[in-house]
């Protein structure tokens, strides 16, 4: 177990992100991007066949193909996001022994990965992949946008954005560190994250609260970090502090993938979309250690929300 040297620990707790250059070798991640070109030729072929799309595009490489489906049809951008892909490379992924000890490091012995894994194709000059300054944590009712007031968003963004900084100041504070890993190298130019070290330490009040506040004000004093990345590079980060993505104002896709992990011995935060447990010394029996295993576990969900009539 490698996980976490004190000094990595310490910048975590203290500003909320730390960027674990060569986490993995980027051989590691070819069989994921190789699994996500099979779903993309998938796609490409069931909306050809429908007469969505002029070609197939099967000459185009892993940073432009899937975007020349969307160019044709829209549609398929959601069909991709919203499906939650899960195959045995992800699955692979969430299960890595390099999360789980870093992730161990933080939560302890009993490690869940939450089901919300996103994968994420940001594709160029297209509003619908960009997000505005937002911290990964639940969202409350209240929409509340200081960090998109303070770094040049109006305060309505959020109305019709989106849910942005929006945690209850009394929601108990459970770790759940997240992890941002690129499967292309990142720049400014392409969409690589923005953090403001140190964010995640300032309680946002409620949104009725808003002028004056001590947050913005406290704020004022962060300077955002911009975060080039290379394949094989992760991105750990706290899941309150305040982070954007910029628009990729290149020619190809900059895809990546975010994972998410809480304490095994802590309530779920989405039934709806179910994790597992990937690391116990309690319930060692009950660990998920392969991709089947999962897959059960998403398909029964499934199955009851369709089945039951019981919406959750």
């Amino acid at each position: 177990m490698s996980g976490l040297t004190s000094e990595q620990k310490q910048q975590y707790d203290e500003l909320g992100y730390v960027l674990l250059k060569g986490l993995f070798d980027p051989s590691e991640l070819q069989p994921l991007i190789d699994e996500l070109d099979t779903e993309i030729d998938r796609i490409a072929r069931a909306y050809h066949a429908d007469g969505l799309t002029d070609s197939l595009y099967a000459d185009e490489g892993f940073e432009t193909r899937f975007m020349r489906i969307v160019e044709d049809a829209e549609q398929a951008y959601r069909e991709m996001v919203d499906s939650k892909f899960l195959g045995p490379e992800v699955f692979r992924l969430l299960s890595h022994a390099a999360f789980l000890d870093i992730v161990e490091d933080i939560v302890g012995p009993e490690v869940h990965c939450q089901g919300r894994h996103r994968l994420r194709p940001k594709l160029p000059n297209f509003g619908v992949a960009d997000f505005r300054w937002h911290e990964d944590t639940e969202y409350a009712t209240q929409r509340v946008t200081y960090v998109q007031q303070q770094y040049g968003l109006d305060r309505n963004a959020s109305k019709t954005g989106g849910k942005f900084m929006s945690r209850i100041v009394a929601a108990p504070k459970m770790p759940e560190p997240n992890f941002w890993v690129p499967l292309v190298p990142v720049d400014e130019q392409n969409g690589c994250l923005h953090v403001l070290p140190g964010g995640h330490l300032h309680t946002p009040p409620y949104e009725e609260q808003w002028e004056p506040n001590t947050y913005v004000a406290e704020l004022n004093d962060l300077e955002p970090l911009v975060v080039p990345m290379q394949v094989g590079d992760a991105l750990l980060m706290h899941q309150h502090v305040p982070h954007v993505s910029p628009p990729n104002q290149t020619n190809g896709i900059r895809w990546s993938i975010d994972i998410r992990y809480q304490d095994g011995r802590r309530p779920v935060k989405s039934v709806r979309e179910p994790g597992f447990l990937a690391r116990s010394v309690e319930r060692p029996q009950d660990v998920v250690t392969d991709y089947e295993g999962y897959k059960r576990i998403r398909d029964a969900v499934a199955e009851f929300r369709a089945t039951s009539g019981i919406r959750f």
